[in-house]
């Protein structure tokens, strides 16, 4: 018979294995069935406290996913009365491990409503949350008998890399890692693309429509535990699937080698960008540079002057054979519902924008390719999709920082917009990816805005053009062109100077949605610069600088020579 010490040092050592293993998710190894983790009771009185002050506003009383802010919010919160939690290590229809939840409550989901308690709750406050939630569940029981759980093999990173995680990972890899997805077919659900545009009809189990995630914006990834760029993520959603979703596993359908192929594969879809830990989000360039262009720009979309890659490059190289215009980026522009006053919206299907410019001096004319994800378009002219700039109306009148309300303006600083109202040709939401993309049939509108009961069509439009549009795998593109001046008869054009420092914000409206007026995304104001052509004096000066240094040195040689000379000869002393 074990004594009582031995019997703790067992205890123990079992204990401390059990813990060392739901530490290491890239290396966890496949488990026996076990008992899911028991409710802790003695938390629960805390954890009935935590849930609410914070919880209960999106997740209802009985938890049951019906809280006051519930129907504003996609996707909708979680109804914890079956059991049914998403991040999980455990297989599908499994309930998770109590790891998987506190991960959940610490790090929120990124791309939901659910954000991240860890730095806001103690340790103490997190646990015992997660246990009251499991209280909460009604049509399953964690003391069950029956129930059992069996945490799933992920295997381990082949490539040992680390965050940001696409160095060291071959590019073979990433090739046979989109065989898998056109294998598997993903691309129903994901589209041809990865993103998300493959399947409208997707609802969960409580009959709510959801979205595929969108692969190219993996900062909006659920689980993505605040490492958006870990291949982990991805292995992980292949293996345990997303209860209460569609999504189901492919833990018998691939094997564990190509679910890290395949996640290389998506891994290597999503730009690399600085991510600000607050917002679980992209950083955003407030700063929109519009580079020099000596003669006409060009309208076609695939002109390098138009190319460069979406990743930072201070984080991700640009490649060897990048032919783009120096210096050319794509600016991140944060997007938001608009829920300050008349139709709110608090669920925007589109939160950012890209933005890439160009200025000529010949044509005296600005260019901005505005550029964004949106997994749907329209099909009802009653509700057409639109993408919008917005300029301060009489900039010349502004002083220092001073900038219009940033939603239409107001009486004393109107603004100028610029928007572009769109359907898009011979589609249907349901059609299967098409790599060539849909033209668009495009109507410039030149509004002048006053406030929000102010807004009304330009008598002397500025001239703004729509010269190039495509939508395009669920990325819509749209070219704005306008002349740097106008006759702005009623001082309401925005006059772009150079090399000054101009407010620019940006609108979209998502037809799909039923977004229309100002039921819309929004962004805060930016600034953009067109930035002026380099200074002749930069090609002629730096030689004339360099002969004269030298000269200067040579100089120096000569009379130091001399003055060793004279001495030598005891002219000088």
């Amino acid at each position: 018979m074990l004594t009582e010490s031995r019997k703790m040092v067992r205890h123990f050592l079992v204990g401390l294995a059990v813990m060392l293993m739901i530490g290491l998710p890239s290396a966890l190894l496949a488990q026996e069935a076990q008992p899911p983790d028991p409710i802790q009771k003695d938390k629960l009185e805390l954890g009935k406290r935590v849930y609410f002050k914070r919880c209960v506003w999106c997740h209802g009383v009985e938890g049951g996913g019906d809280g006051p802010s519930a129907d504003r919010l996609f996707t909708r919160p979680r109804n914890f009365i079956q059991g049914t939690f998403k991040i999980r290590w455990t297989d599908s229809g499994e309930l998770p491990l109590d790891k998987n939840l506190i991960d959940t409550v610490k790090n929120g989901l990124p791309g939901s409503a659910m954000p991240p308690w860890g730095e806001v709750l103690s340790e103490e406050e997190v646990v015992s949350v997660v246990q009251f939630v499991k209280s909460l569940v009604q049509d399953r029981d964690f003391a069950d008998e029956d129930e059992e759980v069996v945490p799933q093999d992920f295997g381990k990173n082949p490539w040992g890399t680390t965050g940001p995680y696409h160095l060291g990972v071959p590019q073979e890899a990433i090739d046979q890692g989109k065989e898998v997805f056109l294998k598997n077919k993903c691309f129903e659900c994901h589209g041809g693309e990865g993103r998300g545009d493959g399947n409208p009809t997707m609802k969960d189990d409580w009959g709510f429509a959801i979205f595929a995630a969108d692969w190219q914006q993996c900062w909006n990834f659920r689980g993505s535990r605040r490492n958006h760029f870990d291949p982990f993520n991805v292995v992980r959603t292949i293996s345990t699937g997303l209860n209460g979703t569609p999504m189901p596993n492919f833990k018998d359908k691939i094997t564990i080698e190509d679910r890290w192929k395949l996640a290389a594969f998506v891994n290597s879809l999503c730009p690399r960008k600085r991510i600000d830990k607050l917002t679980n989000k992209p950083i955003p360039d407030f700063l929109i540079q519009s580079k020099y262009t000596e003669g006409p720009v060009s309208t076609d979309m695939n002109d390098p002057m138009w190319q460069a890659p979406d990743d930072d490059p201070a984080i991700k190289a640009r490649p060897a054979e990048y032919a783009g215009k120096e210096g050319q980026k794509w600016h991140y522009v944060a997007m938001a519902g608009q829920i300050t006053r008349g139709e709110r919206n608090f669920k925007p299907k589109v939160d950012n924008l890209w933005v890439m410019s160009n200025w000529s001096e010949e044509e005296q004319a600005v260019y901005y390719l505005v550029e964004f994800h949106n997994r749907f378009l329209s099909v009802d002219p009653a509700f057409q999709d639109g993408v919008a700039m917005q300029w301060p109306g009489q900039l010349e009148d502004l002083f220092g920082a001073e900038k219009p309300y940033f939603i239409y303006g107001d009486s004393k600083k109107p603004v100028d917009v610029w928007k572009a109202n769109f359907m898009v040709k011979s589609y249907k939401d349901t059609n299967a990816p098409n790599p060539n993309g849909y033209d668009l049939d495009v109507s410039v509108q030149e509004l002048v805005g006053k406030g929000f009961d102010a807004i009304e069509e330009k008598g002397t439009p500025g001239g703004v053009e729509v010269v190039a549009s495509k939508y395009h795998q669920g990325r819509v593109k749209i070219m704005f062109k306008r002349s740097l001046k106008t006759d702005n008869p009623d001082k309401t054009d925005v006059q772009i100077p150079t090399k000054t420092f101009v407010p620019v914000s940006f609108l979209q409206w998502s037809g799909w949605d039923k977004e229309h007026d100002e039921h819309m995304a929004i962004s805060t104001w930016y600034y953009t610069i067109l930035v002026p052509p380099d200074p002749a004096s930069m090609y002629y000066m730096p030689p004339i600088l360099a002969v004269s240094f030298f000269g200067f040195q040579m100089w120096l040689v000569w009379m130091t020579k001399r003055t060793r000379k004279m001495a030598a000869e005891g002219k000088v002393k």
